[in-house]
This record gives C-alpha cells, structure tokens and sequence, in this order.
C-alpha cells in the first residue's frame, strides 16, 4: 500500500475509536446494551487500524512483531459485540438471528484462530482460515446493511405522520450505508488479497477501494452519530417541506 491510503486508514481508525469512545461512555449513563455493543466494536476497529498500519507507515512489516498477532484478534473480538448489536435492536425474537450470531462468532474465531497457528500471511481463496474469518465479518457488515434500511423505510413512512423523528429515521438510513460501505471495503480486501497472491505487489486501484471505502465508512459514521448543527437542521427542514416527486 502507499502512504497516502495508510494515512487514510489510520484517520479512518481515529474516527472509530472516538466514536468508540462516546458510545461507551453513553452506555455508562443510559446502561443500554446497543451503544455498549456498538461502542465495543468500534473501539476494537480503531484499535485494529491503529495497530496493522501505522507500523506499516513507517516501513514496518506489519505481521513481523507477535504483537501484532495481539490487533488481528482485537478486529476479531471485535465483530462479537457488532453481531449482539445487530441481533438486539433488529431481530431481538428471531431464532435464525442468534444462529447467524454464532455462526459468524464461530467463522471469525475458528478463522483467525487457525490462521494464527499457520500462516495468515496467507491471504488467499485457496486459504480455508482467510476464507472463513473473511465470512465471518462481512456477514455482518452485509446484514446490518440490510436491516438498517429495511428499518429505514418503515421509520420514513412514520415520519411523515409525525410517528418518528427526522433525525432517527435519517440514522437508520446512514447505518444501511455504512455498511454498504463497510461490505464494499470487505469485497476491495478480496481485491487486495488477490494482488498480493498474482503479482506480489498491491495495485493502486486495489488501495484507492480500500482506502476510499474504509474512509467513507468513518465519515458515514460521523454523520449518523456525530452530526453538526447545519446537518440537522438541514434534514429537519427537509422533512418538514417533504421529498421532491422524483425522490419519493
């Protein structure tokens, strides 16, 4: 990878662990699981980012330290408290969801797990614990997606009633894109990957996907939970003239 996606990776990895931060520490005032969950997951991204490329940033094989071995399970505990987070506020009575929860818990843990005992330098299809630890976090990236605009759509009809707030509903849409943006970031991994197997070597659109993607994900999240003034007011107001023909 060049410099410049590193650098983006690692901005991407502050605005995770910030937002970690704010989750958990609005968990301790409301003793909600959901921001505890997603607090838990973005902070363990940032930790993840922070520790596989700011190493790498100044020259560093990012696989060469046992340390690092110590960040690739931090992403993989990680996703844990992200599929809790899934399950609680969307399928809370749903027996195929808790299935799907330990059905991914078991893909990331037996993935990386494996991994770790071999070779997980080894980022290839032909590679069974990459294949699996590769499921067991774009599956979720995938159903959140899913979920949050399924949620959206239903809460924008409710909007327009005055049953729901502009501004959650708004955040149940930026949630389906974040992870749009997260499973698109999954899928330039496999692109990634794939350089690394045919050439050996990391190819500028390769970077420019999973660079882009992992940045438009954090400032997606930023939006959702983070929002500025002007950005409020701007969907407030939107709601209230309502949605042109053409967007309805």
């Amino acid at each position: 990878m060049e410099a410049g996606a590193y650098l983006i990776s690692i901005t991407a990895g502050a605005f995770f662990l910030f937002a970690g931060y704010r989750l958990l520490r609005l968990s301790v005032r409301t003793r909600e699981h959901p921001e505890r969950y997603l607090g838990l997951y973005f902070f363990f991204c940032g930790i993840y980012y922070f520790g596989y490329n700011v190493p790498s940033l100044f020259g560093s094989d990012a696989w060469s330290s046992p340390a690092q071995w110590v960040f690739e399970w931090c992403y993989a505990i990680g996703v844990v408290p992200f599929l809790f987070f899934i399950r609680e506020v969307f399928r809370p009575r749903d027996a195929w969801a808790s299935a799907l929860v330990w059905l991914c818990v078991f893909l990331m843990a037996a993935g990386t797990g494996v991994g770790n005992l071999e070779d997980h330098a080894n980022y290839t299809l032909e590679n069974p614990a990459y294949v699996m630890e590769w499921f067991g976090y774009t599956i979720p990236c995938a159903w959140v997606a899913y979920e949050a605009a399924r949620q959206h759509r239903s809460a924008r009809k409710r909007v327009r009633i005055g049953l729901c707030e502009p501004l959650t509903a708004n955040r149940l849409l930026l949630m389906a894109i974040f992870g749009v943006f997260e499973t698109l970031a999954c899928l330039a991994y496999l692109l990634y990957s794939f350089d690394l197997e045919s050439h050996a070597i990391v190819s500028e659109i390769s970077d420019a996907l999973l660079g882009g993607t992992e940045f438009a994900s954090a400032a997606v999240l930023w939006l959702a939970f983070f929002p500025p003034s002007f950005y409020k007011h701007w969907i407030r107001r939107r709601a209230v003239i309502g949605p042109t023909p053409m967007s309805d």
